[in-house]
């Protein structure tokens, strides 16, 4: 028996713009261009290996951390800093910043979801 993983989903009160944020941020493609708009209910994109998240549409706000999040590491030449002034523009926010002790910065997107950048 085997299983591939066929996507991860994220919850998401307006699925196109955390979708935007997310391939601004990891320069993915979008993955079903006919259902990726303003409003939709469900927007995915899809990495250069194939992998593919999915933002769904729920009617409820996050309300407690996140028990699942991404781990980023900037690719050269970039940096993690670089990176996380660049996931700010895009409109994160710094959740918790532990670059000098641990070496990684907790960020969150558009609506409360965490995920860090880490040290090269």
């Amino acid at each position: 028996m085997s299983l591939r993983l066929s996507h991860t989903t994220w919850d998401a009160l307006d699925p196109f713009a955390v979708a935007e944020f997310w391939r601004g941020l990891l320069g993915w493609d979008v993955d079903e261009p006919d259902c990726y708009a303003p409003g939709s209910d469900e927007c995915s994109i899809v990495g250069p290996e194939g992998q593919v998240v999915l933002f769904f549409r729920v009617p409820d706000a996050k309300c407690v951390k996140n028990r699942a999040h991404m781990d980023l590491r900037a690719q050269a030449p970039s940096t993690r800093d670089a990176e996380i002034e660049r996931a700010l523009a895009l409109g994160a926010v710094v959740v918790d910043d532990r670059r000098g002790d641990l070496g990684w910065a907790v960020l969150a997107d558009r609506e409360g979801n965490e995920f860090c950048i880490l040290d090269g």
